[in-house]
């Protein structure tokens, strides 16, 4: 259930002269610059004078997908490969900005075994129960890409959906035989568990992606330009606060209770790659829409670069 942060009053926007009401949805991985503004508007300068943020976390993709295409959110942080899937079945969205990229210049989201698994390599997951975030999912594709490098379909495994915050006990359990797990849950996977790393998301997949990206349909986004440009402006701003920053940004995620991992293992975290312009690389999308075709993922070929509108990032 996702839990509401309200971060300013849902009437602001009616009034003659206030600030646009933007309802944002966001997940638990890989966000930390998104997480920045949510935590602590006020470090943004335009919060309050040309935008409010009305924020919702979302423990699943799927619901925070439905509540995007239902309207109850206006923009969402949400998986690049995701949004081109759903474009391909007819369900549109504006790419406006990069949030993470799934890059070899950074951490890679990981599967690991427990310590003690007999499992080695990807060859050895026959049988196996995989506990990954969702079927269609970026993580169901690098699980089938690394599949079959090593020569095995994805119908050798069992499959199963386990969300982020409870892989770890559902691994420690003996419930799945290997888990996927992005940051920061793999750095507390490390320090908490004895686990072994047998594949990342460049395994299957050498090139650079792009991970999680901000969308809105394109009717908000031109209607309500100036806000959406002004929290950009804001994002990119935040952005470099948490790249330059790093441990004071986690620092301040800790306190406001936005991640709940231990300090010694956030702080120090490995990372993932995350393009300090915002700028979406659509070549990368390109690459991404063939994999998914050639994995059966897509029937239908998307128009990629239709999906990407950099306008709104701040010149």
């Amino acid at each position: 259930m996702a839990c509401l942060i309200v971060l300013a009053a849902a009437t602001a926007d009616a009034a003659v002269g206030q600030p646009v009401t933007l309802r944002i949805g966001y997940g638990m991985a890989a966000e930390e610059p998104l997480w920045v503004l949510v935590a602590k508007p006020d470090l943004a300068k335009n919060h309050g004078k040309a935008y409010a943020l009305d924020a919702t976390r979302f423990t699943g993709s799927d619901k925070r997908s439905q509540a995007f295409e239902a309207g109850a959110i206006d923009l969402a942080a949400s998986s690049a490969n995701g949004v081109i899937f759903a474009a391909a079945e007819g369900v549109t969205a504006k790419m406006i900005a990069s949030i993470s990229r799934e890059s070899p210049r950074g951490f890679s989201t990981s599967f690991y075994v427990k310590g003690d698994s007999p499992i080695k390599s990807v060859a050895d997951l026959k049988g196996k129960i995989v506990g990954i975030n969702g079927f269609y999912t970026s993580g169901h594709l690098w699980l089938k890409t690394a599949l079959e490098k090593q020569g095995l379909a994805e119908t050798d495994v069992t499959i199963t959906p386990v969300p982020f915050p409870a892989m770890q006990e559902a691994l420690e359990a003996g419930k799945v035989d290997l888990g996927m797990f992005p940051q920061p849950f793999a750095a507390l996977a490390e320090k908490q568990a004895k686990v072994r790393k047998i594949f990342d998301a460049k395994y299957g997949i050498p090139f650079e992606e792009e991970l999680i990206v901000l969308i809105g349909k394109d009717e908000f986004l031109k209607k309500n330009a100036g806000a959406v440009r002004a929290f950009l402006e804001d994002l990119k701003a935040g952005m470099q606060f948490y790249l330059e920053k790093p441990r004071e940004a986690r620092q301040l995620l800790i306190d406001h209770k936005m991640v709940r991992v231990n300090s010694d293992v956030y702080l120090a975290m490995n990372d993932y790659y995350r393009d300090p312009s915002l700028r979406v690389d659509d070549e990368a999308l390109e690459k991404m829409q063939a994999v998914q075709i050639a994995a059966g993922f897509q029937k239908k070929r998307a128009d990629v670069k239709s999906l990407v509108d950099l306008g709104y990032l701040p010149k």
